[in-house]
């Protein structure tokens, strides 16, 4: 009778995280708050072509990157630059991993004048969004300069609105990092 009770209470102790998942499950419970900071976009979108500032298509680099994109429609102008170097700083504080990722900044304008940025950031890749579906793609009919993170598969997946926190930002890419193989 014991070894009945036992068994049973064993049983039912591997059983019950089973039994409160189906429980959640069905209720249709979600948790509150989200782990990332910024916009999972879901489905992720494909990365469009893009060109680069001289209309040369940007192709696939011989080694994937994960890549913080600022994206925003006309010239660079100061909420854009904000951007760029919080970037940076989003960039640099990710330490050793920071070669995992680029930085771009993307545009619409035909030929953007990118020389003041990359004589400050000699890192910085600049893109051009050509037609309608590299547009549509990075929100660029929105006002304001968005952060986007692209991953090695050249899906777009996190957006992060004009005035996110770039300490979201930071703490995504580092979750990222640590779980991805690829990049």
């Amino acid at each position: 009778m014991h070894g009945k009770r036992t068994l049973s209470l064993v049983l039912g102790l591997l059983l019950l995280p089973f039994g409160v998942a189906a429980t959640l499950y069905f209720t249709g419970w979600h948790p509150e708050r989200p782990g990332n900071h910024g916009e999972l976009l879901s489905p992720p979108r494909t990365l469009p072509p893009l060109v680069d500032a001289h209309g040369t298509p940007l192709g696939s680099s011989a080694t994937p990157h994960w890549r913080l994109v600022i994206a925003g429609s006309g010239p660079c102008d100061d909420a854009c630059r904000k951007w760029v170097v919080l970037t940076r700083q989003v960039h640099v504080a990710l330490y050793k991993q920071m070669a995992r990722v680029q930085r771009t900044w993307l545009t619409d304008q035909a030929t953007p004048d990118d020389a003041a940025l990359l004589a400050l950031q000699p890192d910085l890749h600049t893109a051009v969004a050509a037609d309608a579906a590299s547009r549509a793609a990075f929100d660029l009919g929105n006002s304001g300069h968005r952060v986007y993170v692209v991953d090695p598969q050249d899906r777009i997946i996190l957006r992060y609105a004009p005035d996110a926190d770039p300490q979201g930002i930071l703490k995504d890419m580092e979750r990222l990092l640590r779980y991805a193989w690829a990049g």
